[in-house]
């Protein structure tokens, strides 16, 4: 009958005790603290992060606000339906003929796209760093590389960028609101060429399908964008909840910029 302790004492390698290891081949193991990786942070500094998007922002406004300048939209203005009841006046808009209203039409869908695409690029970068700031300056946000006076300095100069760039889509917001008030206009003064016969005429269906694209257009459907929410009397009743830091009302102020670009 075999010995059934020559298996142990066979000197078998495949048996051998496992290797102890001395304490600083154990403590090689144990990661540093103060260089782990996961606590390393290389990137700017939060309020230096957000004055970066504060410069981008203003770039592109340089451009966007000739461009509010150089379409004049004021001049499409629509005179209110009171004013017209007791002035008769000839409608400074009237084309005189279908062509003409249609190619008025067009001008005024030509300049709500060329407003509405880079106010769409500039209030998602605006919505951006509201939401920063919002959420990492405080009153208790501390820098180790800046005073105390640099860090207030810089926080003042952020929120002071957030009231300029907010005039700036809620100019851009009124300018659009007045071309869509124009092709609506527009578009009730083509109804009296539909089946007026002779080179005034226009079909109901065509002019139907122009109101729809219309409506798709100005209403923001077509680039996913609700500008009314930009409107100069919502940004006021909100400015205040922005200076001081009022986060229930900021959130809310928040949840009401996301939705503008969930139509």
């Amino acid at each position: 009958m075999p010995n059934p302790y020559d298996e142990l004492l066979s000197g078998d390698s495949s048996q051998q005790p496992e290797k102890i290891q001395k304490p600083e081949e154990r403590l090689a193991h144990i990661p540093d603290p103060f260089n782990d990786p996961r606590f390393n942070n290389d990137g700017p500094d939060d309020l230096d992060a957000i004055l970066e998007k504060v410069a981008a922002f203003s770039e592109q406004a340089e451009g966007f606000s000739r461009l509010l300048s150089k379409m004049r939209v004021v001049d499409h203005k629509v005179r209110g339906k009171v004013t017209k009841l007791f002035i008769v006046s000839k409608d400074p808009h009237e084309r005189g003929s279908m062509a003409g209203e249609k190619q008025y039409h067009a001008l005024q869908a030509e300049k709500f796209m060329a407003i509405i695409v880079p106010m769409r690029k500039l209030a998602t970068l605006y919505l951006d760093i509201v939401k920063r700031f919002n959420a990492d300056i405080d009153e208790h946000y501390f820098s180790p590389d800046k005073t105390e006076a640099q860090v207030e300095s810089e926080k003042t100069l952020v929120m002071d960028a957030i009231n300029l760039q907010r005039s700036i889509l809620s100019d851009a917001s009124e300018d659009l609101k007045i071309l869509a008030d124009g092709l609506v206009d527009t578009e009730r003064r083509l109804k009296g060429y539909v089946n007026a016969g002779g080179k005034n005429n226009i079909s109901s269906s065509e002019l139907g399908l122009l109101v729809q694209k219309r409506e798709a257009m100005t209403s923001g459907r077509d680039h996913q964008f609700d500008y009314g929410v930009f409107d100069v009397n919502l940004l006021d009743k909100t400015a205040i909840s922005l200076g001081i830091f009022m986060k229930e009302t900021s959130t809310q102020y928040l949840d009401k910029l996301g939705k503008a670009f969930k139509l």
